[in-house]
């Protein structure tokens, strides 16, 4: 009988690292290319995206770690204004309203989060 197959991971952050409403970015490596992304916190749980606008794909930071409205509710594209709920990726408003944003699915385990890289969706990243 073959043991199941354990989905390769990738350690992005320390559970106490970030506090409520903090964003972390990383790289993800895949065979072609690497692909930054960013974790967010919000109470107890994390979520993780792709950092790609899905109007344009251009990183929606500008290079500095800042993903949220200044009242911290949305994630958004500096560049477009899209706003993105930061449960579920989903725009909510602007270019790409009804696409959602690519997602990296998380498991909190050892005091850690953890990218679950065999089921990230990379769209056509």
């Amino acid at each position: 009988m073959s043991k199941p197959k354990k989905n390769r991971r990738q350690k992005i952050a320390g559970l106490n690292e970030l506090k409520d409403g903090q964003t972390k970015k990383f790289s993800l490596r895949r065979a072609d290319r690497v692909t930054e992304a960013f974790l967010l916190r919000r109470g107890d749980d994390y979520h993780a995206y792709l950092n790609l606008c899905r109007h344009w794909m251009v990183g929606l930071d500008y290079d500095d770690n800042d993903f949220l409205t200044e009242d911290g509710r949305w994630v958004v594209c500096k560049s477009h204004g899209a706003l993105y709920r930061s449960e579920t990726g989903e725009c909510e408003s602007g270019p790409c309203n009804g696409a959602a944003l690519y997602r990296v699915p998380v498991e909190k385990e050892g005091g850690a989060v953890w990218a679950l890289l065999d089921q990230v969706d990379w769209g056509e990243s």
